[in-house]
């Protein structure tokens, strides 16, 4: 391999041949980790201010970074390193590498080689030292950069397994991928290299786990069958037979490319009446579609129009964001929506889970990418949004959050609460699960819609409820979920974990006033108007005033629902959030003065 004199891909630094010289100062790690990714191309001013200073950039920041710049010249001068300079343009800087090369070009420059075998490939990935700016703070680094340069170690190390596979070397194929597997337990196309090397070594076995383990998984977390490639892979491995042609190069880069799947199955071949739900607390609500027969795909339950809304909706606009409160659903339904809609995108679709690099789909031709949980990133996807969508006109983007993007053409799919009718389904049937054999008649029916009225159509906390089934009697569940359904639910199982940690992290990106308004409109015992809201809720520090302003953005937010009733917009807290708001919130903020309970919410 060429010469390597500069490298980000571990700690940023000059390399040595005992080790890497790195500056003692992070402004300077990262300023020269910056214009290392970009070697040879300009980088603007103002991006290099935005990365290395983020939010807090200094009173000066041209005279800042030209500092930063003098200070990073001295360092190479005083390091001894003749050859890499600093060039300034009319407006931007880059590094003049005089021959040299950075690691991130040598390993792309290998890695392209069409006649690479599985020691070029690994003798690529020998050159990463760690994660890419491992010693520049997440403050100065461009995390788009970092997700970037995983996404492709990932893909090389996919496809260094696979050539080592085709060489006849599968304990090396193995021990690649097996880092991916343990990183991200849904990569599917890993996981169909690990089961075909575990074959390939005379372990079937240990095949046929691995290959259950991933379904397991897949069926929880996102809701959907195995792809193509892990079915064939798995299907060789029963067979003893070899893997197809034409399987490798799928799915060449990070996340889960959504396949049609067969339908989703319990263990005892029954359809789910319902779904699992996701780590962020979206759960899915499925049923048997009792229009087709045994064996057809389960639908989902209660959420007819929503998916026929969206699926027309992804077919015809390049950006659509489906909003709403933690635990409605928007991660499940978005899943199944990529499965059912692939059809539409020949170059396939691809769910990013929460903090996975948005990468689409390869290739050129309409496609789909799923952003799957951006809540806790949402500036980084706005970013990455904007740029996709201008280099790819092909591409549409499906976004679950709590509040929009807002990002130009953004299309909303606000999602609500299950109907009073799904909402019972799905309760009968999560019981059913809970407790084997158990079914409510005739009597358990009033106790029963009194138990979905205080779920209020959340299907976590349904879920939740459902599974308490195991411990109390329809009637008395029923009771102490309306005497005190904060306290029966909050973390009592995982589904109610799960619900707690999305409010948590809802709760967290909220300001001080829409905190205190919150917890205020959380008082009222029913919905209420805006002249309510004004009236009763505007003590200091709120004052009436900033009212509609502050409950707009908790609207935006999924904190508060909206609906039209015969006198005009009203608004309302679903039952679980005013319940656990209470609970978990109201002695966070201090002793601040709570507006005064109307009799009646006017």
């Amino acid at each position: 391999m060429s010469h390597v004199s500069v490298g980000v891909l571990g700690a940023v630094g000059l390399i040595r041949d005992d080790g890497v010289l790195t500056p003692s100062a992070p402004l300077l790690r990262a300023l020269l980790g910056l214009l290392t990714v970009s070697a040879g191309t300009p980088v603007p001013s103002a991006e290099i201010i935005r990365v290395v200073w983020q939010d807090q950039p200094p009173r000066d920041p041209k005279g800042a970074l030209h500092l930063a710049v003098c200070r990073l010249r001295a360092w190479l001068s005083a390091s001894g390193e003749t050859r890499l300079r600093v060039v300034t343009g009319s407006d931007d800087y880059h590094l003049d590498l005089d021959g040299g090369r950075t690691d991130l070009e040598v390993f792309r420059h290998e890695v392209a080689r069409t006649d690479a075998t599985s020691e070029t490939l690994t003798a690529a990935l020998a050159l990463w030292r760690g994660r890419p700016f491992a010693n520049v703070p997440e403050r100065r680094a461009d995390s788009r950069i970092i997700e970037s340069l995983l996404a492709e170690q990932d893909t090389v190390t996919r496809r260094a397994a696979r050539t080592a596979l085709d060489e006849g070397r599968p304990q090396l194929a193995i021990g690649l991928v097996e880092r991916l597997c343990r990183a991200d337990s849904l990569d599917e196309e890993a996981h169909a290299i690990l089961i075909d090397g575990l074959v390939a070594t005379g372990q079937q076995g240990a095949a046929a786990v691995t290959f259950d383990r991933i379904r397991r998984r897949l069926a929880v977390e996102l809701g959907i069958e195995p792809g193509t490639l892990l079915r064939q892979s798995h299907l060789c491995a029963l067979t003893g037979s070899d893997p197809p042609d034409g399987t490798q190069g799928r799915s060449g880069g990070t996340g889960e490319t959504a396949h049609p799947a067969d339908g989703h199955h319990r263990e005892d071949g029954r359809h789910r009446e319902d779904g699992d739900h996701g780590e962020h607390g979206d759960s899915g609500d499925y049923g048997e579609d009792e229009d087709q027969g045994p064996g057809a795909r389960a639908r989902l339950v209660g959420r007819e129009r929503d998916h026929a809304g969206l699926a027309a909706l992804v077919r015809r606009r390049r950006l659509v964001t489906v909003i709403g409160p933690p635990g409605i659903g928007k991660s499940r339904l978005c899943a199944e929506l990529a499965v059912r809609v692939s059809g539409h995108f020949p170059c396939g679709v691809r769910l990013a889970r929460p903090h996975e690099p948005l990468a689409p789909p390869p290739g050129a031709g309409p496609a789909l990418l799923v952003a799957d949980g951006c809540d806790e990133r949402m500036g980084e996807v706005r970013a990455a949004v904007e740029r996709l969508t201008a280099a790819r006109p092909d591409l549409t983007v499906l976004v679950t959050a709590r509040r929009p993007l807002g990002v130009s053409g953004e299309v909303i799919w606000s999602l609500g609460p299950l109907e009073a009718e799904a909402a019972e389904r799905l309760l009968r049937a999560r019981a059913a699960e809970a407790v084997p054999g158990l079914d409510f008649g005739p009597d358990d029916l009033p106790w029963l819609r009194r138990l979905g009225a205080r779920a209020d159509g959340v299907p976590a906390v349904i879920e939740s409820l459902a599974s308490l089934t195991r411990a109390f009697p329809l009637r008395v569940l029923a009771e102490q979920a309306e005497h005190d359904l904060g306290a029966l639910i909050d973390d009592v199982n995982p589904a109610a974990a799960r619900f707690a940690e999305g409010l948590d992290q809802l709760w967290q990106g909220l300001s001080s006033l829409q905190r205190v308004l919150l917890l205020r409109v959380a008082a009222f015992p029913g919905d209420f108007g805006l002249p309510c809201a004004m009236g009763e809720c505007a003590e200091p520090p709120l004052d009436a005033a900033s009212v509609p302003g502050v409950l707009a953005a908790l609207v935006d937010r999924g904190c508060v629902l909206p609906f039209e009733s015969a006198t005009g917009r009203r608004y309302r807290l679903l039952v679980p959030v005013r319940a656990m708001v209470l609970r978990r919130y109201r002695q966070k903020i201090g002793r601040l003065p709570m507006a005064r309970l109307p009799a009646r919410a006017r």
